[in-house]
Parts: C-alpha cells; sequence; structure tokens
C-alpha cells in the first residue's frame, strides 16, 4: 500500500476557553499554505497568530462547525475582502 505524503501542519495556539475566560493550548491542523496566508495577515495586521484565532473563534457571525473550519474561512474571507477592494 502506498502512504501519501501529509500536507497538514499541526500546531499549538492560544485561544480564550468561553466557559472560564482564560487561554488555553490547543491544537489546529492547517495546510502549509493556510499557515504561510495566516502569518501574513498577522504580518500585516500586526497581530499575534493566537490573537487572529481568538478573534475568530469568538466572532459570533462564523458559523462554521469546528475552530478549525472557522480559522480557514477567516483566512479566506479576508483574501476575498481585499480581492474585492482591489477590483472595485
Amino acid at each position: 500500500m502506498t502512504q501519501t505524503s501529509q500536507t497538514l501542519v499541526n500546531r499549538n495556539i492560544s485561544v480564550i476557553d468561553p466557559a472560564s475566560g482564560q487561554l488555553h493550548r490547543t491544537s489546529i491542523r492547517l495546510e502549509a499554505i493556510e499557515w504561510e496566508a495566516l502569518r501574513d495577515i498577522c504580518a500585516r495586521d500586526n497581530l499575534s497568530i493566537n490573537e487572529f484565532c481568538c478573534r475568530v473563534d469568538m466572532d459570533e457571525r462564523r458559523r462554521e462547525h469546528s475552530r478549525t473550519s472557522r480559522i480557514r474561512s477567516a483566512i479566506l474571507d479576508h483574501y476575498l475582502n481585499n480581492s474585492r477592494q482591489l477590483d472595485s
């Protein structure tokens, strides 16, 4: 059986626990290109990755099922919105 190479990269982040309000560590798995995009967004917006992820995680407008899905969607939203602004 041929094993495919893993393209997902697992990293730890700190997010705020909604029940306690305290920071706790958790892991998310994103594609390498998603991590690169996340670092780019954070550098441009002068945010840490943890700050970005906390904001996304607590955003009541986000309806995605999992934290990782919310983060992926927020990355995509960022680039789509910036692209639309440039097209205007």
